[in-house]
């Protein structure tokens, strides 16, 4: 009985473990954001969104080395947060983003543009053909917030501006 209650209690504790992404948001909070608890979700919420994207463009690998070397190499000077040694990391899972773009969305919000575009004839989308990881998750930021990007809320254009706060 008592071995059955420490595995349980060891699963349990196990799967409330923050993963690497969520360290990473917390230590970033901490250090530039004073420690703000909605500041950190944001993240978190960001993070999770980009590891699902990751996942369904074959990138999973590259986002958990990312997250992986972000979180060992965090450093906090002053209140800036930097990751010294993962450039190579953030460029492949970058790259990997950008070819798997399909669907992620970059590609989502370019889409939705070009049918505003097509509606308005208005001009050139925000996001660039090349995507980098910072506006990955600006555009899902959008495409989270706004419900129609032709003709946006100014109370969801503020939602995704706070969101967008939170992308690295």
């Amino acid at each position: 009985m008592a071995r059955s209650f420490l595995t349980g209690s060891l699963l349990i504790a196990l799967g409330a473990c923050a993963s690497s992404a969520d360290d990473v948001c917390q230590n970033v909070g901490d250090c530039s954001y004073a420690g703000s608890y909605i500041w950190i979700q944001s993240c978190q919420t960001a993070a999770l969104a980009l590891r699902e994207q990751a996942h369904k463009g074959g990138c999973s690998p590259s986002y958990d080395a990312y997250f992986a070397c972000a979180n060992h190499n965090y450093r906090c000077t002053g209140d800036t947060a930097s990751f010294p040694g993962c450039d190579r990391e953030l460029n492949a899972l970058e790259t990997c983003l950008n070819q798997a773009s399909d669907g992620n969305a970059c590609a989502q919000y370019q889409q939705v543009q070009a049918a505003c575009r097509s509606a308005t004839a208005a001009a050139g989308s925000i996001i660039p053909t090349s995507c980098t990881l910072a506006l990955q998750c600006q555009a899902q930021c959008l495409l989270t917030n706004v419900s129609n990007l032709c003709s946006p809320d100014l109370s969801q254009i503020a939602a995704a501006m706070v969101c967008a706060q939170s992308c690295p």
